[in-house]
């Protein structure tokens, strides 16, 4: 499978997705409602106002 372009993963364990991404060379971004572990590079609630 080829990759195009960046991968955006989304909330649960989200960080380890995309760091394994990045291990392998595709550009990724994480989502998620926290950043308890620092890493995170969007914290979103889609449910918040």
């Amino acid at each position: 499978m080829e990759i195009k372009g960046k991968v955006h993963c989304f909330f649960e364990q989200s960080g380890t997705f995309k760091n394994e991404f990045i291990k392998l060379g595709i550009p990724a971004e994480d989502y998620d409602i926290q950043n308890n572990f620092g890493e995170t590079d969007h914290v979103i609630d889609l449910f918040g106002r």
